[in-house]
Parts: structure tokens; sequence; C-alpha cells
């Protein structure tokens, strides 16, 4: 993915006005922390201290931003010109209508179309096989081109550590997707994922993975479009 001119000044004054009147979901993730949510920016203010983002707080994020006295907060959204933008923030505070953000410098703009990520929805899963390993993965949110979830059953005992290796390919992955889906499109088949990143969950002692995919029939792209569009609708509609 290559990324364009970044956007400044009075331009990113209207991005942002433009995602407040069209209710854009926008993904925050708390960096260092593997909290990963969907919200959305509620409006704009202005004080002695300069513009600042209203943002309505996702479910939990308390909880994962405790430990940082200044938040290191990452955003990234599709705008309405179907592209990737992304820009992160440090710093904020709790107000009456929920996070107030300061402004970015600027949001980077990228020239490949995004694959925008979905809340997967509670008992969503992953499983895979790899050689003796089996295991499940709590699914945590999904695109056309990737999945992030956290491992919650294999099958090796005794083993410490990550089962899965950074940058290992994994073939045959099978998604579920339970809910209002029909019964015969909630499964999405993929031929191959790469694991792109691990992360560990101290608290909870769980390791979380990062996959892209990487071969996938067109049929099944098509079911996991489907899925997608269904999750964020449902997601939207328990916003408003």
């Amino acid at each position: 993915m290559t990324q364009a001119a970044p956007l400044r000044g009075t331009k990113i004054l209207d991005l942002f006005n433009g995602l407040i009147e069209k209710k854009v979901i926008v993904s925050l993730n708390v960096v260092g922390s593997g909290f990963d949510r969907l919200t959305c920016i509620t409006g704009l203010t202005a004080d002695a201290t300069g513009h600042h983002l209203l943002v309505d707080p996702p479910d939990d994020f308390a909880s994962a931003a405790a430990d940082n006295d200044r938040w290191h907060l990452r955003f990234s959204f599709v705008g309405p010109d179907h592209v990737e933008y992304r820009f992160s923030t440090q710093g904020g505070a709790r107000c009456r209508q929920g996070l107030k953000i300061p402004f970015p410098d600027c949001v980077e703009r990228m020239q490949r179309r995004g694959d925008f990520r979905v809340n997967a929805g509670t008992g969503a899963k992953i499983y895979f096989k790899l050689k003796t390993i089996e295991g499940v993965i709590d699914l945590i949110n999904v695109s056309l081109g990737g999945a992030y979830g956290v491992l919650v059953r294999h099958n090796l005992k005794f083993m410490r550590g990550a089962v899965l290796k950074a940058d290992q390919p994994v073939q045959d992955v099978r998604m579920v997707f339970p809910g209002d889906m029909h019964q015969s499109q909630n499964t999405v088949f993929v031929k191959q994922v790469d694991v792109k990143r691990i992360e560990y969950d101290q608290e909870r002692r769980l390791y979380r993975y990062a996959f892209a995919f990487q071969e996938m029939e067109s049929d099944e792209k098509k079911k996991l479009t489907q899925i997608i569009y269904i999750l964020q609708r449902s997601y939207l509609q328990r916003r408003k």
C-alpha cells in the first residue's frame, strides 16, 4: 500500500466534518494494549489549547487506557472516496460528550482502497490445523484483507509460548460467523493466511494473532463481503 501526501490544516477539518455528517465508522486502537474497537467521531470543539475531536468511547476503553497517563491512540477509516485514512493522537481526556482527543497534525491518505475492519461479533471463530496443531481463535475483527483474534484453545497440552510464528503460512482456515446470517452462508474458507503479528495478553495469558488473507476463492470472498456488510449494518443499528 502506497501513501499520498498527508492532509493538513483546513483539509483535515473538512474531512472530519464529513465523517461526522455521514456518521462514518472509524477503528480506534490503543497503541501497545491490543485494544482495537469500532466507534465514531461525534463532533468537533475548540478551546485555549486548540481544536479537539469528540469521540464516542468504545466499550472497555477505560480499562484498556487505564495504564496510560497520556493516551496514544491510532485511528483508521475508509473515506467517501473509498480510500483508507489513518492518523494518530497523543493525550486527551474524558468529557461530558465522550472522549476529547487533540486534533492530529496530519492525516495519512493511503493510495490503495482499504479493507475496512469490522467487529466480528460474539461467537465468531477461526478454526485452523497446521501439521499436528489444531486451534480455535475467537475473532475480534475482520476485513476482506485479514482477521485479528485471540487463541482460546489448542491441542498441545505442554506447549509454552505462541503456537504460531510470525510470517508463518497456514492453509485451509475456516471462519465461522454465527447469528442472524443464513446458515449456509456463515462459514468462510480461506486457502491460505499468513501470520502478520503476534501479541501476548499478560492479564489473560493468551496470545492474539493478526492474519493476512493470501489466497481465497472468489465465491468465498463474496460470502465474506456480505458477512462484513451485515456486521457493519448491525453495528450501526446498535449505535442509533
